[in-house]
């Protein structure tokens, strides 16, 4: 497809989102008269709910202090106002008011009740709800109710959880803007102008804008740590196989070697942790998904308090992150060894040979199903020039990398990051794993139990930036390239010095490279907006990567949040 539609398709596919659109909009009236209140004593006491953390949320619950009824009532109300203002929500679960009546018949009073009774919670597009579309923002897929529901959302329902709303992604889910042509564009709460990232987009505006206690997400190339950088929260991806979640779409099926994790978006670590450890590992949750390992979250190793070796870097030596993110990660690193850690420069090993693996891996057919998906349907705007890349013929791809060598080492990169076929594929395969050998072998070396390093090269960038920005996914996608556990916690916010900083060739030189004058204006006026720290490590242990969330947390809880810890000259 591309710019130009046949009529037919166009029409057909502009007639279904009209459809779509007027049973949408009735949905979101449906719920916003059923919260609607004049009275000021309601209204202070779903302030009060949407004050309380998850955990004080869970214990008034079980108390009995509120109902779920009431607790749902508050997050419908929160959530409808940022539907208006940031469209982060592609639908509501109809029935979720009658399933929480269901849980206070059954559950007010009694002494032990589920241990997320009564809790709303708000569920990423591509996973399947039955009785509701999934249409990853392609009109193609609309008036198609799948009939089974994803497993993650199962367990939680059984939980006592109560799944209200179904939130927007981006078009086909590979990109960090959150737009498509059936639902249209999800801003940021921070500031509208800005993407909240992707594809876990719409889930990352709604935690943000406090719409929803917590969200579900998935991460492919990190598409739960980029909405988690871009709006300022917490989040972990597991290795693959520690949760395994069934009945969704996972945006490229038969992709092979890059993991594909699920998790939490969560206001702190010990949320992630509390929610983590009631499905990773569960006997319940096994049972669902068998192919999960049985591995419960081990609390005790998250709760040590040895010091620990940690490695870092604050440049992948592929795509430079801006100096916000620099100082970000610095900050971090000074916080750290003031507490008597000890920290190591770490040097990403043979970069080159990564981003080609990363991005050939990532399409392991060179686009074609990418591609599949957008034929007969409206492309989103702020996708067309990603749909029109994916369609130039490999020659022409090759030829453009010889050009652009000596102008952006980056977008030459990419150009010739295909696979061409079946032997390049199974030769791509084969480098992967020696890649992860010879990774751990230098992990290994240094002795470190674990990395921190910028989630994002960049903050919260204009929605008609990621188009462009494909090498700053090398950040978040090495470590689903390796399948690492890979944790975002907040870590700060841009300053005015920054942004001084970030126009200063001397500091962050661009030259003529297109693709850093790209990164240098959508990080541009940037002050306020969140930053974020990346935690990595080892392969199954992500106990560990929650303990040095914590630590990354606790460093940056103090009074000077968003200013520089220490002069830092490295």
């Amino acid at each position: 497809m591309g710019n130009v539609l046949p009529w037919g398709a166009q029409a057909n596919c502009r007639r279904a989102i009209e459809r779509n659109e007027k049973s949408r909009s009735q949905g979101f009236g449906d719920f916003e008269s059923r919260v609607a209140t004049d009275s000021n004593e309601e209204l202070e006491r779903r302030k009060q709910i949407l004050s309380w953390p998850l955990m004080e949320l869970r214990d008034r619950l079980q108390r009995d202090q509120l109902t779920a009824t009431q607790a749902l009532e508050a997050y419908v109300w929160k959530a409808m106002q940022l539907q208006e203002r940031n469209n982060c929500c592609i639908e509501v679960i109809r029935e979720a008011f009658d399933t929480a009546a269901e849980m206070d018949r059954l559950w007010s009073g009694a002494v032990e009740k589920p241990p997320l009774y009564g809790i709303p919670f708000s569920v990423k597009g591509n996973f399947y709800m039955p009785g509701y579309d999934c249409t990853l923002g392609l009109a193609k897929f609309l008036e198609q109710p799948r009939l089974d529901e994803c497993t993650m959302v199962t367990h939680l329902r059984n939980l006592g959880a109560v799944p209200f709303v179904i939130t927007n992604v981006p078009q086909a889910l590979l990109s960090f803007v959150c737009s498509n042509s059936v639902y249209g564009t999800t801003t940021n709460p921070l500031d509208v102008t800005r993407s909240p990232g992707g594809s876990s987009g719409g889930e990352g505006a709604l935690v943000a804008g406090g719409g929803t206690p917590f969200g579900i997400g998935s991460d492919l190339a990190g598409s739960l740590r980029i909405p988690a950088a871009f709006c300022g929260f917490v989040t972990l991806k597991p290795c693959q196989e520690r949760l395994v979640v069934k009945n969704t779409h996972g945006g490229v099926p038969g992709r092979g070697r890059l993991g594909l994790s699920f998790g939490f978006f969560t206001h702190s670590v010990e949320e992630q942790v509390e929610l983590l450890q009631m499905i990773v590992g569960s006997p319940e949750y096994i049972r669902l998904v068998p192919t999960s390992v049985s591995a419960p979250i081990n609390k005790e190793e998250i709760n040590r308090k040895d010091k620990l070796r940690i490695g870092y870097y604050d440049d992948d030596g592929f795509c430079p992150a801006v100096p916000c993110v620099k100082r970000a990660l610095l900050d971090t690193v000074e916080r750290l060894k003031a507490e008597g850690h000890e920290l190591i420069r770490f040097k990403i090993p043979n970069i080159d040979e990564m981003v080609q693996l990363l991005y050939k891996l990532l399409m392991p057919d060179g686009g074609r199903y990418v591609l599949s998906l957008y034929d007969n349907d409206i492309v989103d705007p702020y996708l067309k020039e990603f749909v029109t890349l994916l369609k130039v013929p490999h020659s022409l791809r090759y030829l453009a990398s010889c050009i652009l060598h000596s102008i952006s080492p980056q977008l030459s990169a990419l150009c010739t990051a295909y696979v061409s076929n079946l032997e390049d594929l199974r030769y791509t395969q084969e480098q992967c794993d020696a890649y992860k050998d010879k990774f751990i072998d230098y992990w290994k070396s240094l002795g470190i139990d674990a990395l921190i390093c910028p989630t994002f090269p960049v903050p919260a960038v204009p929605h008609r930036f990621p188009s462009r920005m494909s090498s700053a996914a090398t950040y978040t996608g090495l470590y689903n390239l390796l399948d690492f556990p890979a944790g975002a916690v907040p870590a700060g916010k841009v300053t005015s010095e920054d942004d001084q900083d970030l126009l200063d060739e001397s500091k962050y030189p661009v030259g003529y490279n297109v693709a850093l004058r790209y990164i240098r204006e959508a990080s541009m006026n940037s002050v306020g907006l969140p930053l974020s720290v990346q935690v990595v490590t080892l392969p199954y242990e992500e106990e560990k990567c929650l303990r040095v969330m914590g630590e990354v947390e606790r460093v940056w809880k103090d009074p000077a949040d968003s200013e520089s810890f220490a002069s830092v000259s490295q």
